[in-house]
């Protein structure tokens, strides 16, 4: 095989090798970007069943109060009994509210995770095709570009001739 054939099929491999890397590094942060929306789902759904917890545990001890207070013998329907009722629910939808803020940001931060993996992904991807072609074209033009190619009827260089040029 020629100089130029083989460097020919070395740039062919070297083109392929640089398109599936390239491949693979955008495959990567798909696949990580999946990892992290996955997260962000779980904890929305640990948020919500937080929430509920909260919410039926607010609920209980508001009920405890008020059998509480009606076994004493008053009355829950106004005055202290109610204002305490009234702010343990208030304290009870605070506590909702701060697990609901939380949450929600942890998702948040989760998503914009998983697009930044995606973007790196993408990017590496891009740099590994770009790096290869780079490479491989420069192998390619060092390996033919001294040869000379057989219609040219090239001969061999003496560096005793004189210089003609």
């Amino acid at each position: 095989m020629t100089p130029q054939g083989t460097a020919g099929a070395s740039a062919g491999i070297g083109v392929l090798s640089s398109v599936i890397g390239g491949i693979g590094g955008y495959e990567a942060g798909k696949a990580e970007k999946s990892a992290y929306d996955y997260n962000a789902d779980i904890t929305m759904q640990n948020m919500r069943d937080q929430m509920l917890a909260n919410q039926q545990t607010t609920t209980a001890r508001i009920g405890k109060q008020a059998s509480s207070y009606a076994a004493s013998g008053v009355d829950i329907q106004s005055g202290s009994p109610l204002l305490i009722m009234i702010a343990t629910a208030a304290r009870g939808a605070q506590q909702g509210q701060q697990i609901e803020d939380a949450g929600t940001e942890q998702s948040n931060l989760q998503r914009y995770y998983g697009k930044l993996a995606a973007f790196k992904g993408t990017m590496s991807g891009i740099n590994t095709f770009l790096s290869g072609i780079s490479k491989t074209a420069t192998g390619f033009f060092g390996a033919t570009a001294g040869t000379p190619s057989p219609s040219s009827g090239g001969g061999t260089y003496d560096p005793s001739a004189p210089d003609m040029g």
